[in-house]
């Protein structure tokens, strides 16, 4: 008796593999953008957290912010000194370090696509002014005194705010986004709160994404 092997041609295993790639480009692609939505959205909870913490810390030690009734958000050097003062291991950033950097001097692009423009990698602006964390998450504090005397602010699904904190998750690293990786928040006197708690309507793919905090926040993942 003669023994017989059979294997695969040439042709079936080619074919195999093909099917493997087609399948790999379906589907890896999916599993990476699963994979950094949640992570940005871990990276999310915890930059929260911490903001959250400072800012009560503030408010149990000074009281009110609002400066029409004598409170800390009476200029932006104390705001910004008391957010620096007790946010560990922060460092105050300036330009040309990485920091903040702007995509083709347009700014950060919305959630639409659109860019919304903004100078927060020059050193110093007249209302805006930046810290890295320890995690290297990239923190600007945008202040105005008009806003903050009376905390009339309004924007991004948020109303009667003091002043906006925005976070830049991720870093340096991209997509350097609204709504993707650089989310707002907004200091009221009673706290601060992930931007779009007030109202809905912020966080679509057609908007600037400045209300997306409170959505991801609250469903923990970034539904849109």
């Amino acid at each position: 008796m003669k023994n017989s092997y059979k294997g695969f041609t040439l042709a079936e295993v080619l074919i195999t593999l093909v099917i493997i790639g087609v399948i790999a480009a379906l589907t890896v692609p999916s599993l990476i953008n699963k994979t950094n939505n949640e992570e940005t959205v871990s990276r999310l909870k915890k930059v929260y957290s911490t903001l959250a913490q400072t800012t009560n810390l503030i408010i149990a030690e000074e009281g009110t912010p609002r400066a029409d009734k004598g409170g800390w958000a009476n200029s932006f050097d104390n705001v910004f000194n008391l957010y620096k003062k007790h946010m560990n291991k922060a460092r105050e950033c300036g330009s040309n370090d990485g920091c903040f950097e702007q995509l083709d001097n347009r700014g950060y692009k919305s959630l639409s696509g659109s860019y919304r423009y903004n100078n927060w990698n020059a050193d110093t602006t007249e209302w805006a002014r930046k810290l890295v964390l320890a995690d290297g998450t990239q923190v600007v504090i945008e202040y105005y005194p008009t806003t903050a005397n009376d905390c009339n602010g309004h924007w991004g699904g948020s109303d009667n705010f003091c002043f906006q904190i925005w976070a830049d998750v991720n870093g340096s690293k991209k997509p350097n986004q609204y709504g993707r990786d650089v989310f707002m928040f907004a200091v009221k006197e009673q706290g601060l709160y992930p931007g779009g708690c007030d109202y809905d309507g912020e966080c679509t793919t057609t908007s600037q994404g400045g209300g997306c905090a409170c959505k991801v926040l609250r469903e923990g993942a970034m539904n849109y």
